[in-house]
């Protein structure tokens, strides 16, 4: 099971996502949708300007990222991704989400 914290307060943003899809043909499409989505943002947050005080790590099967402001729309696409993933692979993904404005 691939678990997703997602949290937004303001222009606080942190993702935790941890974990493999369980075993079986998508298996594969699944780690990699989530993995490209994920690392994705990463890089897209450490490259960024407009992102302040970035902290992240990513290991295999571990994402962890936290930063302020700078993400908007590449925040919303991901979790866009990650939640429509997460629908039609309900078994394999599973998503929390604590988003304030």
């Amino acid at each position: 099971m691939i678990r997703v914290y997602a949290r937004k307060r303001g222009s606080q943003y942190r993702l935790v996502v941890s974990g493999h899809a369980e075993p079986g043909a998508a298996r594969d499409a699944v780690c990699a949708g989530v993995s490209a989505l994920t690392g994705s943002l990463v890089d897209f947050a450490a490259s960024s300007p407009d992102c302040r005080h970035v902290r992240w790590q990513t290991e295999r099967g571990e994402v962890f990222l936290s930063c302020r402001g700078g993400l908007g729309a590449g925040w919303q696409m991901v979790m866009r991704g990650l939640s429509l993933i997460a629908e039609q692979y309900p078994d394999s993904v599973r998503i929390e989400s604590d988003v304030c404005s």
